[in-house]
Formats: C-alpha cells, structure tokens, sequence
C-alpha cells in the first residue's frame, strides 16, 4: 500500500476553472495576525480586476477607514465560489509566548465530497516538515508550498510556490537612485527575523563577507528598532499590520548599497530523500544528523538547501541591489520561475567562494548589469499581478 492509499487519497478535483473564476479567502480577522501570502495574490487580483470574496474584513491598503483589501462579504459563500483559499496563518499563527499555534478548526468543506470548488492552502510555513503534513492536509486540492527543494520528497498535491512581493514593498523600493550613486557595500541586516541564523547566513557571515571585503566592504548599521512605530500614518499602519517589520528606513538603507547579503535556510546533507529525520526532534535527530553529515563526505552530489526562501531577497532584487544568496539551483532550491544565477543575482557555492571573488573582480561591472537585470526580473514574474496571473493558471 502506498503511503497516499494508507493516509487517504483526495477527492477528484471540480471540472476546469473559468477564465475569471470566483475566489474566496478564508482569511483571519485578528489585525496582527499577518497574512502576506494571501495579500500579495488579492492585490495581484485587485490589480487584473477580478472579484474575490472574504470571511472578514482584513488589510488596510490605506489610512482611509474602511479602505480594507478583504472585505467581509456575508451574502457569498465558500460553497457559491470557484476556489477556496486558506493563508498558512488559518492553522499556524503563532503569538509571542506560546508555545503552541493558534489553530483554528479544519474546516468541513475541505473534506466534503463531490464539492464544485477547488480547495488550495498557501503553505508559507518555515522549514520541511510543516502543518500540511498532516493527513487531513490530503484534502486539499492543492497546497502552494514555498521553500520547496527539488532533492526533498513532498507531497504529490503541493505545487513550488514563493513569497514574492506584496505591493507595499513595490511601492517602497520605487524610485531608487541610479546604482553608480550608490555606496559601493554589502548591506547585511538580518533585523526582524530569526534570533538565531541558519546556517547559510552563518557561513555567509564567516566565509563570504570577509572574502568579499576588499571589493564590497560590510556595511551593518544598527538594527532599526522595530518595537518604535513610526510617525508617517501610513507607515504607522503598515507597521503595525506587519507586527513591525515594516521600516521606511531599511527599505531607504537597502536603496543605497550597490549588494545585499539576502540568505535564509539550512543547509542540509544530500541524503536521505526524507530528511525530516534529522530535522525534527531533540537527541535522535542529532545523531541521524552527524550520521548523514559523516556519509556526505563520501556522496558526490551537492548538499541542499532548505526553507531558503526569504523576504530579504526578493526586497534586494525590488530595490535595484545585487542580491546575494545561495546558488539556488544547485543547493536544489525550488521556485515557480527561477532565476538565472549571475544574470538576476549571485548565487554563492560556498565550495567555491574563489570564483566569486574573482569573477567580480575580473567584471567590476557586472554588478550594476545583475541590478538592473534583477529588478526587471522580479518585477516581471514577482510582482502582485504576476502571482495572480501564475495562480490562476495553475489552477487552470
């Protein structure tokens, strides 16, 4: 029996979607809940002009009362629409101090049979193994899982997904000055994330910035102390929808640099296919750890690359700077459109640091063609209306 038989297969899915189908979002209605997964695709819709619907009003676009992006519509129901959408939020939104997540109730229409809607889950969730493990997750029609690796086992209704950007980071990053007035550095700032790095910002920190210190030297301000709100309204709102991670000033900061160290996530062993064993867990996992990290020495493929999707790269290409990361391909990194390394931005084989180094001192001016080329990039398949585009076709 094969593990979709023995955790209980889907339903079929509905008949093929309309060109402009009805979609409804089960949204949260608590305001510091932040929801940006569903935000970047309804400002996508918003922007092509198709209607959507909402459970509760969520997502101020603006300082006018009421100017709400989900607005509650009571008359149409999940039942009436064409698809149904839930953010990662719906079964995981943690608060500071808990030591659980908020769930709410899985909800019945999922798991309902013959339905006419199509189900979809916008699984943003760090790390492997998340929440749509669970076999109820099986339900869903489809999961749009960010942080995916071509090397890794997944579920067969998961499509690769990626955060992208939300139109106020579009509207933050307009208007960047010309890349030769900018101040030839690395920006690195890791503020507003977790309190501890991965360990490919670890070896960025002690491998790639002090080789990259005599061509782009390390420019790391202060933290921008995101516990003080802003005076502007608007980004006082913004502020406190996004639990203070909004900050005109990181934005401006960004703006300024030629280069951006933008990695997140672990790098992991190429084997096993599942490596959830040593991913979660306390002791065990350390061991079945040190166990694959002994065999990797004698396994020719390259290590992976896991939950290495991240806000702070897809804000760098936005704002015009070269955006440093893994080389996402070859740490099996998995994105809907992947970027072309060098070309979009540069991706770092840490086995290999020289030829970084090198080839940018050979090219002085690749970076400022990596910059320009970058943000035409994500803007073109990035952006609010690209995401909303790519989902309706995927559903398609």
């Amino acid at each position: 029996m094969g593990l979709d038989q023995a955790i209980g297969l889907k339903p079929p899915l509905p008949a093929p979607l309309m060109s402009h189908p009805r979609i409804y979002f089960f949204c949260r209605e608590e305001p510091d809940c932040l929801q940006n997964d569903i935000v970047a695709l309804a400002e996508g819709l918003e922007a092509l002009g198709i209607p959507f619907y909402a459970r509760a009003n969520y997502w101020l676009k603006s300082t006018t009362p009421g100017d709400y992006l989900f607005k509650h519509t009571p008359d149409v129901r999940p039942e009436d629409c064409d698809v149904v959408v839930f953010p990662y939020a719906w079964f995981t939104w943690w608060l500071v101090g808990d030591k659980v997540p908020r769930r709410r109730e899985f909800p019945e229409l999922v798991t309902r049979r013959n339905r006419s809607y199509r189900t979809v889950y916008l699984d943003h969730n760090d790390g492997y193994q998340t929440v749509s493990w669970e076999p109820a997750f099986r339900q869903f029609d489809h999961i749009f899982r960010t942080k995916q690796n071509a090397r890794a086992w997944k579920f067969p209704n998961m499509l690769p997904w990626a955060d992208g950007l939300t139109q106020r980071v579009v509207d933050c990053t307009a208007g960047a000055p010309p890349f030769r007035e900018r101040r030839n550095a690395l920006y690195v700032s890791y503020n507003a994330s977790h309190p501890y790095l991965h360990s490919s910002r670890l070896a960025a920190v002690r491998h790639l910035h002090p080789a990259l210190q005599t061509i782009l030297p390390v420019y790391q301000p202060p933290f921008t102390d995101i516990t003080d709100p802003p005076v502007d309204p608007y980004d006082r709102l913004m502020w406190t929808q996004t639990n203070g991670r909004h900050s005109r000033a990181y934005y401006e900061r960004m703006m300024s640099v030629t280069a951006c160290s933008a990695f997140c996530g672990e790098i992991i062993p190429p084997m096993p296919l599942r490596p959830e064993i040593y991913l979660v867990g306390g002791r065990w996992a350390q061991l079945w750890r040190s166990y694959y990290d002994a065999l990797a020495w004698f396994d020719p493929r390259y290590p992976r690359a896991i939950s290495c999707d991240s806000f702070r790269f897809w804000e760098a290409l936005a704002a015009g700077t070269v955006a440093f990361n893994l080389d996402l391909e070859k740490y099996g990194a998995v994105l809907p459109v992947m970027p072309v390394n060098w070309e979009h931005y540069i991706g770092v084989d840490f086995r290999r640091l020289d030829e970084t180094v090198g080839r940018i001192i050979a090219d002085p001016g690749c970076l400022e063609r990596i910059a320009a080329s970058g943000r035409a990039w994500v803007m073109e398949h990035y952006s609010p209306a690209a995401t909303a585009r790519r989902f309706l076709a995927a559903l398609a």
